[in-house]
């Protein structure tokens, strides 16, 4: 006798044949996803992408505190945000006058005693903190600042300077926008550090008058499939060429190229732009990060570090803990060249960390600033040859497997508009003698 089938076992039956078909098509009609699963690291869903937000983006990074005697710095994400949030507020009215200094009264204002400095990663283009402001008039949207200085004179206004052409601007100041910034010091005090000023190449800046400790991190990295990249970057995936190899995926059109390093997971990209509309610098950074923030997946805190005037090439750099990312391989970095508002060449990793390894974490002590700058200066480098200074991570992936990555503190100096740790140039002025036979 034969047996009634169940309504409910041929639901689920047609159920299961429909999707192994919308499976077979999606397959095969994307033909920008066949050979680019190959690298072994883990993918991420691309919903990472989209968390940047532009006011996270260009903000300040470090705070310091004068007071009659001493100072104290903090670059701890949670104050730091506080202080972006307090200032994005549109506080100021707008800007009242702008002088040039000569470099004994720029230093001079900056050393004052008694004051709360906020410092940017580099200077940043006024109209990208518009938020700061109710009414920032059209005429200073390029003008860039590097810091901003609120005094405990209440009759002063709000300075704003450019390290590089020693421009001050001055706002009004608002009633009683020093004091939350002083209780932001004063109830957390544990978050800052005892730092002493130094004169480098490019300005005053501040190194810790003890040694440090920091904790070395031992990340798992993912990534987005190679696919989603292609997705976004080409408009059209159907005449796609494949130029793969065993290190690198590689895919071109008639017009642009991607690469991507199957090791690693360096992006590389390059789109050819005929007629490019002229911009105003603030409107070409601006678009920059339009460009990036879908496309670099980043969650940490991410954060404008400059643009070169001469190139269009406008760069972004990673952040763990208040700390910024570098590498013998800068892979903290983010390149993007703009060639009016299109995005023209782009460089960055495309790995991102994603759970830690709490158990293979070590503490590491790190010179104090004066100890630092000996060190420099027994390897031949003056404080004049010396651009900036940073302690962040030097991020190596591990030996063990391209899915663990390394992110060890180290003292980070700029030279020559390149960046190396302390140990990598002490190294390379031993090496180079040893070269000429001292």
């Amino acid at each position: 006798m034969r047996q009634k089938e169940s309504p409910m076992l041929s639901a689920l039956l047609y159920t299961l044949v429909a999707i192994s078909l919308f499976l077979t098509v999606r397959i095969l009609s994307t033909p920008s996803a066949i050979g680019l699963g190959q690298n072994s690291t883990t993918s991420v869903s691309a919903n990472l992408t989209n968390t940047k937000k532009i006011e996270d983006v260009f903000a300040p990074v470090r705070m310091i505190v004068h007071t009659d005697k001493r100072t104290y710095l903090t670059q701890m994400p949670e104050i730091m945000k506080k202080v972006n949030d307090l200032l994005g507020e549109s506080l100021l009215d707008g800007i009242e006058a702008v002088s040039t200094y000569t470099q004994e009264e720029f230093d001079a204002l900056i050393l004052s005693p008694t004051q709360v400095e906020i410092r940017f990663a580099e200077e940043v283009p006024l109209e990208l903190l518009s938020r700061y402001f109710t009414n920032l008039e059209e005429d200073y949207y390029d003008a860039r600042i590097d810091r901003i200085i609120f005094n405990s004179k209440e009759e002063d206004p709000i300075y704003l300077l450019n390290d590089e052409t020693k421009q001050v601007f001055t706002a009004a100041r608002p009633d009683n926008l020093l004091q939350p910034l002083v209780d932001l010091y004063e109830g957390q005090k544990d978050g800052y550090m005892e730092v002493e000023s130094y004169e480098s190449e490019s300005a005053i800046s501040y190194l810790p008058k003890e040694a440090i400790t920091i904790q070395k991190l031992v990340y798992l990295v993912e990534k987005p499939s190679n696919s989603y990249f292609i997705d976004l970057l080409f408009n059209d995936t159907t005449d796609l060429k494949d130029n793969g190899n065993d290190e690198f995926v590689s895919y071109s059109d008639n017009i642009s190229e991607l690469s991507i390093e199957k090791a690693t997971g360096q992006l590389s990209y390059y789109r050819n732009i005929l007629d490019p509309e002229e911009l105003p610098d603030y409107r070409l950074i601006r678009d920059s990060f339009h460009e990036i923030k879908m496309l670099d997946n980043w969650t940490n805190p991410f954060y404008f570090y400059g643009f070169d005037e001469e190139t269009d090439n406008v760069y972004y750099r990673r952040y763990v803990n208040g700390y910024p990312i570098f590498g013998e391989v800068d892979y903290g970095l983010t390149r993007i060249h703009m060639s009016g508002s299109s995005l023209t060449e782009l460089q960055f990793l495309t790995q991102v960390i994603q759970t830690p390894l709490t158990d293979r974490g070590e503490d590491v002590t790190l010179l104090s600033g004066k100890d630092l700058l000996a060190a420099l200066d027994s390897g031949g480098y003056s404080s004049q040859e010396i651009q900036m200074i940073a302690l962040g991570y030097d991020w190596t992936f591990s030996e063990e497997s391209n899915r663990l990555v390394n992110l060890t503190p180290k003292w980070f100096i700029q030279i020559d508009g390149v960046w190396n740790s302390l140990d990598r140039w002490i190294g390379a002025t031993e090496t180079e003698a040893a070269d000429s036979g001292l």
